[in-house]
């Protein structure tokens, strides 16, 4: 079987933080800060973090974070990554990592750790998670292994096709 191409999402990852944040009225927040941080100096550490994201008053996505460290006013790093999104068409898409690390400055985000997508049509596992937020486009580096649902291709059986 042809692998699913890999061109997946990190927007999972952060959906929340997928767009540049505005200059505010502060000289202390810039472009490539994400406001608030700030607030936060280098070394802090934040747990337990809830992220959703909703769209014309539906949740569309959830991203969950065990632990948050500031690095800098860019850069983050985060620890135990379960981000979910919501489809209109009732899917649901679950992406585990166990780290990461987001760079406001770049607008790019990169898990370090082994990432597992799933979701009821698919499951692709692989390296890591590379993230553009100002293409809102990612990859899944390898070496990846996907595994496809029949069911996508409309059969629902576990003979092989005939050619």
């Amino acid at each position: 079987m042809r692998p699913l191409p890999t061109v997946l999402l990190f927007s999972l990852l952060l959906p929340v933080w997928g767009q540049q944040p505005a200059e505010t009225a502060s000289d202390t927040v810039g472009r490539g800060e994400f406001p608030g941080l700030q607030l936060l100096p280098p070394g802090s550490v934040v747990k337990g973090i809830s992220l959703p994201r909703y769209e014309e008053q539906r949740v569309t996505a959830l991203v969950k974070i065990e632990e948050m460290r500031v690095q800098s006013r860019q850069k983050l790093s985060l620890q135990g990554i379960v981000a979910t999104l919501f489809s209109p068409d009732g899917f649901r898409t679950v992406v585990k990592s166990p780290s990461a690390v987001y760079d406001f400055s770049t607008m790019r985000g990169e898990t370090t750790g082994r990432t597992r997508i799933h979701d009821k049509r698919f499951t692709a596992r692989g390296g890591r998670v590379v993230y553009d937020a100002k293409t809102q486009k990612g990859l899944l580096r390898g070496p990846v292994r996907t595994t496809v649902s029949a069911s996508v291709f409309g059969r629902t059986g576990t003979t092989p096709a005939k050619p």
